[in-house]
């Protein structure tokens, strides 16, 4: 039997959306066909891997015939239920569209057959109770592209998309506190910049350019950049949209860097005793010199970082999303 699974996005390709990248690399090399259809194609995007699709839902459906619709985004799910594809639907949801009165709404409904959802958003959500379709799934990174690699010593990461909920300029101020270090941000300019990423870089270039700026780099180039990083940096702004997993926090832990994150019960359930954690920019500053000045210190969070990653990766994680299309889909 040929397995096929249509996915639904808003586009496709997302250089920044390496959740989604990493879904396909993986169900690709288990045999599954899959496609994408979008909401809203953006035809200046780099060119496709996987067969891309726009226009009636419905069509694509008919002509394509997958065994399943896989949707990315709360937001695109209305889009996909209006149509009636007449085949299993499943959902991954993220954090930045969450909310729990969407969620309790999708857990119920005849017309979705599961939704992936991080582990403590489900609890936030149920409590503990019956969550009905509502699976909880952490989040899943490439083990082939993040895996431990030499280090340059001193260099901090960061990999995000170049938007204001991220709270990048803390990133900045960071680097600007800490010059003793080297400082790599990884960013994209998003469909609907509104100017932000050009003011980040003037704000950047105002500082004295504390930190190096990459924009729109290739998914296997920023892996190596990672890769070679001794440290990744993650701040959220916590007045923003909920914690969710930001991958880029699996993917450093895959490459024996070291996260030092934002204090949030949610960061601390993610990363463990693998990172360090912060509330302002000088506790940051703080921590990030606690490892450089101590390489026995570093070498036992980089060890823990490595062993902490093994429950995100792809092939332990994403096996559990081919169980139920297995299940639904009658594979």
């Amino acid at each position: 039997m040929t397995k096929r699974i249509l996915y639904a996005l808003e586009d496709y390709p997302v250089i920044s959306e390496t959740y989604v990248e990493t879904e396909i690399d993986y169900f690709l090399s288990q045999g599954i066909e899959i496609a994408a259809w979008c909401r809203r194609l953006d035809p200046t995007r780099p060119p496709w891997r996987i067969p891309v699709f726009e226009g009636p839902l419905k069509s694509i459906v008919r002509v394509w015939k997958p065994q399943a619709v896989h949707v990315h985004w709360f937001p695109i799910v209305p889009n996909v239920l209006v149509e009636n594809v007449g085949v299993p639907i499943t959902v991954r949801g993220h954090s930045f569209e969450f909310s729990p009165g969407v969620v309790r709404g999708y857990a119920f409904d005849q017309r979705i057959s599961a939704v992936f959802l991080f582990p403590h958003l489900v609890d936030q959500v149920f409590h503990g109770t019956d969550s009905g379709c509502v699976l909880p799934l952490p989040c899943a990174f490439s083990e082939q592209l993040f895996y431990p690699d030499f280090k340059e010593l001193k260099t901090v990461v960061r990999a995000t998309a170049g938007l204001a909920s991220k709270d990048v300029e803390s990133f900045l101020d960071t680097a600007k506190l800490c010059p003793e270090a080297k400082f790599t941000l990884i960013t994209s300019r998003p469909k609907e910049d509104g100017g932000y990423l050009a003011n980040l870089l003037g704000r950047n270039d105002s500082m004295g350019s504390p930190v190096r700026i990459l924009v729109d780099v290739p998914r296997e180039e920023a892996a190596r950049i990672v890769r070679g990083s001794e440290i990744c940096l993650r701040s959220n702004n916590p007045t923003g949209h909920p914690f969710g997993m930001p991958i880029s926090i699996a993917e450093a832990m895959g490459a024996a860097a070291i996260p030092v994150v934002r204090n949030h019960a949610a960061a601390r359930s993610y990363v463990g005793d693998a990172g360090l954690y912060f509330d302002t920019v000088p506790e940051a500053v703080a921590r990030i010199r606690e490892i450089l000045a101590d390489a026995k210190f570093a070498g036992h969070l980089r060890a823990l970082s490595i062993d902490r990653a093994k429950q995100y990766a792809s092939g332990v994680v994403l096996p559990k999303i081919i169980e139920v299309w297995a299940r639904v889909c009658g594979w």
